[in-house]
């Protein structure tokens, strides 16, 4: 299908990597297969110091501009991502993904909504869902989203899948104290969960559709316990910072952050009781290490101070 190219905007797709090139050229493949025109999107890498020749594997794509980012943590380099930007739209997706072939078409549909919309984002699914255990399928872990099959306002979505006009980055970005640290010991995040909601505080809004899917890659290590355990603690550090934050937009004092830690705890406490699955049992770890770093405050001794 062909499309008039003076409907579609200009799009700069931003994605982010570290010592992955065989799954980014996998990656690229998907984003040059797109059904939208060729003329009308860049793609912007945002290297974290790569050692396996990933710059290399860019050279094979057109259009792809590469830079690296030498400080640690996704949130550096999705605001670096977005800085360098020359689209009107600013799109995400991982290394470890592949897009839809009419994913950049579905995102910008979502667009023409209404004037308030600052970001879409669509699901992310398993691309081989056979390899993870329907006993741990947990979309934290692995990197996924669903929120059904029809289009709708919603609070958030992950970065894998998702665009905002980059007129929106004046106003808010990734909190840079809370993106992943891969290349560290800590599996950080939730800095989109933030990005998210510091945009509907702002007075935008953000719609989610079916229709622009991606599908994340299946990492072995993923599926394994003890990767999910510490994911569920690591995560609470996130937490943590995100309830800290919150609490000193209101004013309030770190009391009312363990207050929300503690009715987090007590709830995913009542539901490890009833369902008594592995689900269930990673939102007990993540809750109680939020409780811990909360009323401990060693998530200052661990990570920076979030200083926004």
């Amino acid at each position: 299908m062909k499309f008039n190219s003076l409907k579609y905007p200009f799009i700069s797709v931003v994605i982010c990597t570290y010592n992955r090139k065989k799954l980014l050229r996998e990656c690229l493949k998907s984003v040059f297969n797109q059904d939208y025109p060729k003329s009308k999107f860049e793609v912007i890498i945002i290297d974290g110091g790569s050692t396996d020749g990933t710059e290399k594997i860019c050279d094979e794509f057109p259009k792809v501009h590469f830079y690296v980012e030498s400080r640690h943590g996704l949130a550096y380099a999705r605001n670096l991502g977005a800085e360098l930007a020359k689209g009107s739209i600013v799109a995400y997706t991982d290394d470890d993904c592949i897009v839809d072939r009419l994913w950049l078409r579905n995102l910008i549909q979502g667009f023409k909504y209404s004037d308030s919309i600052a970001g879409v984002g669509g699901p992310v699914y398993p691309l081989k869902p056979e390899l993870i255990p329907n006993n741990i399928y947990i979309e934290a872990a692995f990197g996924l989203f669903n929120r059904g099959d029809s289009i709708r306002l919603i609070n958030g979505f992950i970065t894998s899948n998702c665009a905002f006009k980059k007129e929106i980055f004046d106003v808010v970005k990734f909190d840079e104290s809370l993106g992943t640290t891969r290349r560290g010991k800590l599996i950080l995040g939730s800095e989109d969960d933030d990005f998210c909601q510091s945009i509907i505080e702002a007075g935008y809004k953000l719609l989610y559709t079916p229709y622009a899917k991606v599908y994340h890659q299946v990492i072995p290590k993923r599926v394994r316990v003890p990767y999910i355990v510490k994911h569920a603690f690591d995560q609470g550090i996130s937490q943590t910072r995100i309830f800290l934050k919150r609490a000193r937009k209101m004013k309030k004092s770190r009391i009312t952050a363990i207050r929300w830690a503690a009715a987090g705890l007590g709830i995913n406490f009542l539901r490890t009781i009833h369902d008594r699955t592995f689900n269930s049992c990673y939102g007990l770890i993540y809750s109680a290490s939020t409780l811990f770093f909360t009323v401990s405050c060693l998530d200052k001794a661990i990570v920076p101070s979030n200083k926004n």
